[in-house]
């Protein structure tokens, strides 16, 4: 019994060790959103200045000029095609 007694003691120190690891990572996650929120509220980030909307809109004629060409592509408007 000896034996099963040190597998027992050794399991819960392990589950003591992982839930000491997990209190840890807890608190250090807390301490990092607080910083984040306080840098958020003195707007160092989270606020948009203006760049984004020029980039999405970029982005969205590049989306555009793709999809057409893909459509092309797909669909194959072939000049042969209409020759008589």
């Amino acid at each position: 019994m000896s034996n099963q007694e040190e597998l027992v003691s050794e399991l819960k120190a392990s589950v003591d060790q992982d839930l000491k690891n997990r209190q840890k990572s807890i608190e250090d996650g807390e301490a990092l959103d607080k910083i984040i929120h306080q840098r958020m509220d003195a707007g160092e980030i989270g606020i948009s200045h203006g760049a984004d909307k020029h980039v999405s809109v970029i982005m969205l004629g590049l989306a555009t000029v793709v999809t057409i060409f893909a459509f092309y592509m797909i669909f194959g408007v072939s000049p042969d095609y209409y020759t008589g």
